[in-house]
């Protein structure tokens, strides 16, 4: 049984890997009161004494707005966490050769892409402080030399997580509630049930691919499409989901919402075909959980 150390595992998608996962694994995640992934001697400590065949960060500053308040500020916690945070961990990683799997986000690109989706091969061009962080991230780990896969992915959600509402739990509670709601209908997306991610990652790990890779949901919609058929498929009433422009949504935003932030996952489909989902495929199994 392969071994991993885990750094962020209480959070959204390292918390699911875990749930997940900790039977195909022999799984360390230690917290980060014991170890500090902006304190290197730390982190080469833990890898020295657990001795993991992989290393997971899924460590991450990820409120997008009160980034934006720390916009250039190379000392703020998002910066820290997002950049040096990522290249304290690669460097270990390079020193004691141990292949590493990094968490990064569709943030690392502009959103100006026209109608398709975001390829591997695209060129990020971060718009707001928190894409800027993670690709510093991506370009330190890049940069370390170690063995690594950089997975982007984009728009996690779960049935379950007690600690941050996700976009589709939040439709789903106001939709039962029978309040009416306001969804951009003009940004293309790729909102991404957790439960695939989690399984994408065990795939990666296990081959130790190299590069980077998109993990997504095979299928690209709108807010407002995503709404209504979270409302079909559970029964609601669809005439609650109201729509709105994405200039008018981004208008009280201090980090502007990407126009495009949808990732093509047909790279790794290709290599592991059944392990994501299409868009209705994902809204399905979500039910079935919540439900």
């Amino acid at each position: 049984m392969k071994k991993l150390l885990i750094f962020g595992g209480s959070g959204l998608v390292g918390s699911k890997f875990i749930e997940s996962h900790n039977q195909t694994f022999e799984i360390n995640a230690p917290p980060a009161k014991e170890v500090d992934i902006l304190n290197k001697n730390q982190i080469l400590k833990a890898l020295e004494d657990l001795n993991p065949d992989s290393v997971i960060n899924f460590a991450a500053y990820t409120n997008v707005e009160q980034a934006e308040e720390q916009t250039e500020d190379k000392a703020g916690v998002c910066f820290q966490i997002n950049a040096m945070g990522a290249k304290n961990v690669a460097d270990a990683c390079r020193i004691l050769d141990k292949h590493l799997l990094h968490i990064s986000t569709e943030y690392v690109f502009d959103g100006t892409k026209a109608e398709r989706p975001y390829v591997e091969e695209d060129k990020p061009n971060p718009i707001n402080w928190y894409g800027h962080t993670k690709y510093f991230g991506e370009q330190f780990v890049l940069g370390s030399g170690c063995k690594s896969s950089i997975v982007r992915i984009s728009m996690p959600y779960s049935a379950y997580y007690e600690f941050k509402k996700d976009v589709a739990r939040f439709f789903l509670e106001q939709l039962k509630l029978k309040n009416p709601i306001r969804a951009v209908v003009d940004q293309l997306i790729t909102p991404t049930l957790v439960d695939d991610i989690a399984d994408a990652l065990s795939e990666i790990v296990k081959k130790r691919l190299e590069g980077v890779i998109n993990v997504s949901c095979k299928s690209s919609t709108t807010p407002f499409d995503f709404a209504k058929t979270i409302a079909k498929v559970f029964g609601l009433n669809e005439s609650l989901v109201n729509s709105i422009s994405l200039t008018d949504y981004n208008l009280n935003k201090k980090a502007k919402m990407l126009k495009n932030s949808a990732l093509d996952p047909s790279k790794f489909d290709s290599l592991f075909p059944g392990v994501l989902h299409t868009l209705d495929e994902s809204v399905n199994l979500f039910k079935v959980v919540v439900e």
